[in-house]
């Protein structure tokens, strides 16, 4: 009788100490602040497929890391990539992270790709609670998924117990035309890499997204190897929130925000992020056949247009001093104002100017600035044709890439003419008319709400907080770590990692200098005007 209660006493407490290691490790649902957005609209933003393909859908789901049988899909390693986890829905079965999309093609193979969410969700955590910032600048490893899949197709293809894992999986109609289906995208993901290489490491939160968008059109679609670039100035994912409220938009302020403009901007963007396109179908008025799901990219737009800044929560980060705030409002009239304007977020259909302020004046980096002002290309296939595909000069033998970016995505939209006039009409909104600049030497300057929630700071992230930024460019951090998700409430910004990766200011195109805007400030004040701008 004893060793009966003995044994069942044993049970109930390794029952009682599963169940509370388990709640011990199963960490708070995000808090969703309100942002304008309903669940369903949140649910269409994570997920929804504007037509990138990055590899066949089943396999996402089924190949195993590199270095282990974990699945590379696992929530724990794509956590660790910066992705952040979510549940199952209508619009996400699969339970896939926020940023992953589904979609099929004309012959009925279905993809995961990438969508806005992706780059654009962040989250933060504050003493074990988390908080997602949906249209915030995301901490997502970019290279470090492309890497990862590039390891684990090859450790697929060299280990036969692997592959007879993957291979059950997936279920193919033909083994040994899955193995050529396999090296053949190995061999696609590997040219990109060497197409887009870079001295200066991204790492989290960061992207060479024109480095890229022009490599995608001037080498990969138009066929010319000859015309890669280093993709070497890695910027920021931007935060969403009054984008598309503004004149101008990209970080040099390069595109016009109105209709068609954020179409045809967009369509870049799916066209970058492993979309497809065909510039030698050439058919005049038809446009170019392409992975691009016009429609998706209007609904999402009008998402954009409706996402409202996030508020500081007090209840979680703890409430704001006002004495303090009032003395910061007078401090960022003084300082801050004359570029960065006031937005109500309340208001739905505000219109904003963006302020273009001299690469001589900023004094920040301009790797990026120059890059895009620098960079042309051979035209190949597209020289004789007319630069906006229906009128405009034709273009001769080089070109500058920007307008063969243009001329693709133009291109792209004709092909299916009534989805483009749908979408333009979903993401039609009212905003200021903008005279683009040819010679694009300056950064975009414009209004400050929610600057709390979209660390790390300057365009290309090289300010970790906005205590820092405050600071004359000598006084601010040389080096810093990247990837924790931790909310320093006093700095504003994220705790520095001192495990994970290291943003190394001296690299190539990681200058931390300039915006010395503020920086005369002493300490009280400095300190009132962080107060201030955590309020807006």
């Amino acid at each position: 009788m004893n060793k009966t209660r003995q044994a069942i006493s044993t049970v109930a407490l390794s029952i009682c100490a599963a169940l509370t290691c388990s709640l011990a490790v199963a960490a708070p649902a995000p808090v969703q602040l309100e942002q304008g957005w309903d669940a369903a609209a949140r649910d269409e933003v994570h997920h929804l497929s504007f037509g990138s393909r990055i590899l066949p859908y089943a396999w996402l789901l089924h190949l195993e890391r590199a270095d282990s049988t974990e699945l590379l899909r696992s929530d724990g390693y794509l956590d660790s990539l910066g992705f952040i986890p979510t549940g199952a829905s209508a619009a996400n079965p699969d339970a896939l992270p926020i940023g992953f999309s589904r979609t099929s093609d004309d012959n009925g193979d279905v993809w995961a790709g990438l969508t806005c969410a992706a780059c654009h969700t962040g989250e933060l955590s504050y003493q074990g609670q988390q908080v997602l910032i949906e249209g915030g600048a995301a901490l997502i490893n970019y290279s470090g998924l492309e890497q990862a899949l590039v390891d684990a197709i090859t450790a697929t293809l060299g280990d036969a117990q692997k592959f007879s894992r993957f291979l059950a999986g997936v279920q193919p109609a033909d083994t040994a035309v899955l193995r050529g289906q396999l090296e053949q995208r190995l061999g696609y993901l590997q040219q990109r890499q060497r197409t887009n290489a870079s001295e200066t490491p991204y790492g989290p939160g960061r992207l060479d997204a024109f480095g890229q968008i022009f490599n995608t059109v001037a080498v990969e679609l138009l066929g010319l190897p000859a015309n890669a670039r280093p993709a070497n100035a890695p910027v920021s994912f931007p935060f969403l929130w009054g984008a598309s409220h503004l004149d101008l938009v990209q970080w040099n302020g390069s595109a016009p925000n109105q209709a068609p403009g954020p179409l045809v901007q967009n369509v870049t963007t799916a066209l970058a992020v492993y979309g497809t396109a065909d510039l030698k179908d050439y058919s005049g008025s038809a446009g170019y056949p392409s992975s691009v799901e016009l429609v998706n990219l209007g609904t999402l737009q009008d998402h954009f247009y409706q996402l409202q800044a996030p508020r500081w929560p007090e209840a979680l980060f703890g409430a704001l001093d006002e004495t303090r705030r009032q003395h910061g409002e007078t401090l960022y009239s003084d300082n801050c104002l004359r570029c960065h304007a006031l937005s109500d977020r309340a208001q739905p259909d505000r219109e904003l100017r963006a302020i273009l302020v001299p690469l001589a004046e900023i004094g920040t980096d301009a790797t990026m600035a120059r890059n895009f002002i620098d960079a042309t290309a051979a035209t190949g296939v597209l020289e004789g044709r007319d630069q906006m595909v229906l009128a405009g000069t034709s273009f001769g033998a080089e070109a500058r890439t920007v307008d063969l970016v243009v001329h693709a995505a133009i291109g792209a939209t004709l092909r299916h003419p009534l989805d483009a006039v749908r979408a333009s009409l979903e993401g039609y909104h009212a905003v200021y008319s903008a005279q683009v600049s040819s010679n694009p030497e300056f950064y975009k300057a414009r209004p400050l709400s929610g600057i709390w929630a979209s660390a790390p700071y300057l365009h290309n992230g090289s300010v970790p907080n906005l205590h820092a930024l405050l600071l004359p460019p000598e006084q601010r951090p040389a080096s810093f770590g990247l990837g924790s998700r931790e909310l320093d409430p006093v700095a504003v910004g994220y705790v520095d990692d001192a495990g994970g990766d290291r943003f190394d200011t001296r690299l190539a195109g990681n200058n931390n200098g300039g915006h010395v805007y503020g920086t005369g400030l002493n300490e009280e004040e400095r300190m009132a005007l962080i107060e201030y701008l955590k309020s807006l």
